[in-house]
């Protein structure tokens, strides 16, 4: 009886450490060591531009392991807040359904079982949906903050450049703390971004108009 039951208790410390060994390899680099910051929506008026354009490559630092689509960031909008310059860059990511986080297939699949161990195989089958990245970027300061927009691509009027920031006429800009987990609104990820200033050609004030938006301070 007491040598069945030391067997029973061998059999539970092994299934159990397995188990822990297996959560820890599914949950490994799920969470994203990365700062975020959330902007309050306020009113607001500044100056629409027009298209500005960008033929350089854009280094982000820390690197995000986003699930990257087009080869390259394309310029929406550039201009002048007081006597920085600030540009909007946008690039496609692909995003996958269960909790629409745009992560590789492996990574979303990985941390999404992770966190729904019982509910696991829905992963197998997770269907693609397209989304824009969000790049913001004082390119004086190498400042940046990188959202992503999942209702339609941001277009130049949806850029107002103010006297104290730029104003952003989007919804449900959002990120993640973690791969597979709840999108936090009106928030981005604070990066540090390295342009080719030659490689950007700002576009010229076509318009003054007011509303209501993200406003990202500068």
């Amino acid at each position: 009886m007491a040598r069945g039951l030391w067997w029973i208790g061998v059999a539970f410390v092994i299934l159990s450490v397995s188990l822990l060994a297996i959560y820890l390899y599914l949950s490994w680099g799920c969470r994203l060591e990365i700062d975020i910051k959330c902007f309050d929506t306020v009113p607001g008026e500044g100056d629409v531009w027009s298209p500005c354009s960008y033929d350089g490559d854009v280094k982000i630092e820390p690197e995000i392991p986003l699930n990257w689509a087009g080869d390259r960031f394309t310029c929406v909008a550039g201009g002048r807040v007081g006597n920085k310059t600030y540009v909007v860059l946008t690039r496609t990511v692909q995003v996958y359904s269960l909790t629409y986080t745009p992560f590789s297939y492996e990574d979303t699949a990985r941390c999404y079982c992770a966190k729904h161990p019982l509910n696991c195989i829905r992963a197998e089958t997770l269907p693609i949906y397209v989304a824009k990245a969000v790049l913001v970027v004082d390119v004086n300061s190498g400042t940046g903050y990188l959202g992503i927009v999942y209702t339609y691509p941001p277009r130049y009027s949806d850029v107002v450049f103010g006297n104290d920031g730029v104003y952003l006429a989007l919804r449900d800009v959002w990120v993640v703390r973690e791969i597979a987990g709840d999108h936090i609104s009106n928030c981005f990820y604070v990066v540090k971004v390295r342009l080719e200033r030659e490689g950007l050609r700002l576009g010229q004030p076509i318009n003054r108009t007011s509303g209501v938006f993200i406003k990202i301070p500068n």
